[in-house]
């Protein structure tokens, strides 16, 4: 008994925690209740929000942005294919880079430039734009500041 409920549960000697849901449940209810927030204030029609780390939830969003134009698109055949997705050059170097790697399998073309550049390529193809505030180098690009 003592081999088993010492010896071999892993909570006392590792940093491991168990599945606990009542945590998990309630960190996913203030998420979607973040998420109903922001489309409720920016009257966009997706929001996401995430425990993810910066990378990765800018991927995940990037997927996001992609996807959901790929669903608007099938409803209209007229509609062009939107598979490309901007980042500002000034994003986090690792952030661009997992961005670069859950693209290109996808087929998602990721281009990168400065706020401008971002401006002047938007276009029927553009599924999605990230821009970042605080900038790499704790910077700035927003107009006027």
């Amino acid at each position: 008994m003592i081999l088993r409920n010492v010896l071999e549960n892993p909570g006392w000697y590792t940093q491991y925690t168990p599945y606990q849901p009542e945590i998990s449940q309630g960190r996913l209810e203030a998420l979607i209740n973040f998420q109903t927030l922001i489309e409720d204030l920016t009257a966009l029609p997706m929001a996401n929000a995430s425990l993810l780390d910066e990378a990765t939830a800018a991927a995940e969003a990037m997927t996001m942005c992609v996807g959901h134009a790929a669903e608007r698109g099938d409803r209209d055949a007229r509609a062009p294919r939107r598979h490309v997705f901007w980042v500002q050059a000034e994003t986090h170097p690792q952030t661009i880079a997992v961005m670069h790697t859950r693209a290109e399998p996808l087929g998602i073309a990721l281009r990168t430039g400065t706020a401008a550049e971002i401006a002047a390529g938007l276009g029927p193809d553009v599924a999605g734009v990230l821009l970042s505030y605080p900038t790499t180098d704790a910077g700035s690009t927003i107009p006027g500041r």
